[in-house]
């Protein structure tokens, strides 16, 4: 009998499906409200004032200060200065930065609120002490993702009265300031996306699907190492909350499998599963089993204003009739949280062997 001899090109066809093509996340960012206040030593407010707001993210915000730090922690830091020059997107900095800080004052807290589907605020409360401003003259804020002074705002504005005329704030030197900021994210499709997704090689070729951006995030609770909130970008997001979308959106632009440190980060899976996966925004599955095993995802380098993930199961993952896919938010290592979801139609689901490996490519998130 003749051996069987196969070549490399053989063994390749033999191994790899591919299923190309997923629909795309997108996000967009909007400087949404700001609102400031001097108070004296007792800690009362003496001024203030709703800061009339325009669309100020600056351009280096999309072109390099997301692929970075993600969108959670763009604004975790107010920065004011002493210059008057007109703001304009292209601009990095203050003309002259005086002071920044990340300080949250007593009884406050820095945010991320949910406004609407796929709709949330990241809402910063700021002061700067009597030493940082008091007895200055302060003309310009903006706010960064960065503790360090330089070229690194995500957005730079004059301070202004009512009619959008700049104003200089002038403090006495026991006074101190205070800047009440939000920045709102849009994240979408919320709403079930039909779909077309070609499974190639020796995949049965083309299937129906749903595709839907979710709120949930997973966790793990009743005792134990894995049962606090993780926390990342001065935020802290309680397990099993509804900020499901606006995680994932981070890890992808920021091209992370996870955020924060510890045992209580964030983590960020791709799974796939023989269930159907919910297709509804808000929904209470925070565990979705069984499920054919967890992945973590390859980021590609941003193109302009977008990046692509992809995941390549090998032929010992993700074996069995897969109904769905999903990208997953949690704080548990091995929990697949239905979070972005890919879901075949009735009928079009497709089985993957240990003969075989699956490329889960592109995913892509544009902002």
């Amino acid at each position: 009998m003749k051996a069987l001899i196969l070549t490399p090109d053989q063994i390749r066809r033999m191994k790899v499906r591919t299923l190309e093509n997923p629909p795309q996340m997108t996000v967009r960012l909007e400087a949404h409200e700001m609102h400031w206040q001097i108070l004296d030593r007792a800690g009362r407010v003496v001024r203030e004032a709703e800061q009339p707001i325009h669309n100020l993210i600056l351009d280096q915000t999309y072109t390099s200060l997301m692929p970075t730090h993600g969108i959670i922690p763009l604004n975790q830091y107010a920065v004011v200065g002493t210059g008057s020059t007109a703001p304009n997107s292209s601009q990095t900095g203050l003309v002259s930065e005086l002071v920044r800080t990340g300080s949250v004052p007593a009884g406050e807290s820095d945010q991320a609120q949910f406004v609407s589907d796929g709709v949330y605020d990241i809402r910063r409360v700021k002061e700067f002490t009597e030493a940082q401003v008091g007895g200055q003259n302060l003309t310009e804020w903006g706010f960064s993702p960065s503790a360090s002074a330089g070229a690194n705002l995500m957005c730079r504005e004059l301070f202004r009265d009512g009619s959008s005329n700049p104003i200089t704030l002038t403090l006495a030197s026991d006074q101190r300031l205070r800047l009440i900021y939000k920045m709102r994210v849009s994240i979408g499709p919320t709403v079930v996306q039909a779909v077309t997704v070609n499974i190639g090689g020796e995949g049965p070729g083309s299937r129906t699907a749903q595709f839907i951006v979710t709120n949930r995030m997973g966790g793990v609770s009743g005792g134990g190492s894995l049962d606090s909130n993780p926390i990342y970008g001065g935020i802290s997001f309680p397990i099993n909350s509804n900020t499901g979308d606006l995680q994932a959106a981070h890890c992808l632009i920021k091209g992370a499998n996870g955020d924060g440190s510890g045992y209580n980060s964030l983590r960020f899976h791709i799974g796939a599963a023989t269930g159907t996966a919910p297709t509804t925004y808000g929904h209470a599955t925070s565990s979705f089993s069984p499920h054919l095993g967890l992945g973590s995802l390859t980021h590609a380098a941003p193109s302009g204003r977008s990046r692509q993930s992809s995941f390549l199961a090998n032929t010992a993952t993700f074996n069995g009739s897969i109904k769905s896919v999903c990208l997953s938010c949690n704080n548990a290592f091995n929990t697949l949280t239905p979070t972005i979801n890919l879901v075949f139609d009735s009928g079009q689901e497709f089985t993957k062997a240990n003969t075989h490996k699956l490329l889960i490519a592109s995913y892509q998130i544009t902002w």
